[in-house]
């Protein structure tokens, strides 16, 4: 996955801090900042990392941890990645501080925008949140540029994040993460008065492996709501119905696939 930001260019100079969260809204286990890609001048270029955020810690540069540094060729119009390894871990519910920093003597290492909102990028699994930018070659000096304070704010980074994902797989524990119709789904797969109704076949625990296999997005929102709302059919059949049809789905899409290739 990759996370990018508005770029108007409205300012360059050493550095940028800003927070990072992590969304509890999908079922995952964690997700993973593999690079930070920006633009500028550059020259070296290091990047550091703190707990929650940088909002208390800018001033403190013992709470950061150093997690690149390493030499970049100028690039004011291509975005250039700055390998994070081992990768950023964040948990849902996580949040961090970054901090990008470039130590070219003058004002064009990087490229920063001015805040234009309350967040600067907010996808399904992350947010990336404004936050200062820092008018001094020399990392967290507070004495900047024009020796008045060096820290500049609102501001906004510029750039890329490229990360990966660990996606939950469903169980009892995890059930609540998953999306509603998902949830859904199981409950009505496993609701005790289906063997009445339906004579279910298979076991509870059969059930339960089953969906466990299933991806999150197994179930087509839209076209399951409308056969759970069906009053013909029972809840174990929709679900069949609906596994059946993504079977088939994916069926056809792999007699496509080898067609095409």
């Amino acid at each position: 996955y990759t996370a990018d930001t508005r770029d108007h260019e409205d300012h360059t100079f050493s550095g940028i801090m800003f927070d990072i969260v992590a969304k509890t809204t999908m079922p995952i286990k964690y997700l993973e900042i593999h690079a930070i890609w920006v633009r500028g001048h550059l020259g070296i270029m290091q990047v550091f990392v703190t707990p929650k955020s940088h909002k208390e810690q800018y001033r403190h540069p013992e709470l950061w941890k150093p997690i690149h540094k390493g030499e970049h060729r100028p690039s004011m119009h291509n975005l250039v990645p700055l390998l994070i390894d081992p990768p950023l871990v964040l948990k849902p519910g996580d949040s961090i501080g970054l901090y990008v920093h470039s130590s070219l003597p003058n004002d064009q290492g990087l490229v920063y925008n001015n805040q234009r909102g309350r967040e600067t990028h907010n996808d399904d699994f992350l947010r990336i949140l404004p936050g200062m930018a820092h008018t001094s070659r020399f990392p967290f000096n507070p004495i900047g540029f024009w020796g008045h304070t060096s820290w500049r704010q609102p501001r906004e980074f510029v750039g890329r994040l490229s990360y990966g994902v660990k996606f939950l797989l469903w169980n009892d524990n995890t059930h609540s993460s998953f999306p509603k119709m998902f949830r859904r789904a199981v409950e009505a797969a496993l609701n005790p008065l289906v063997d009445k109704k339906s004579k279910r076949i298979l076991p509870s625990a059969v059930i339960r492996y089953i969906f466990n296999y299933c991806p999150w997005n197994w179930f087509d929102i839209e076209e399951t709501a409308k056969i759970l709302n069906n009053e013909r059919s029972s809840g174990f059949n929709a679900v069949i119905s609906g596994v059946t049809r993504r079977l088939r789905d994916s069926k056809e899409a792999a007699k496509k696939a080898c067609l095409i290739s």
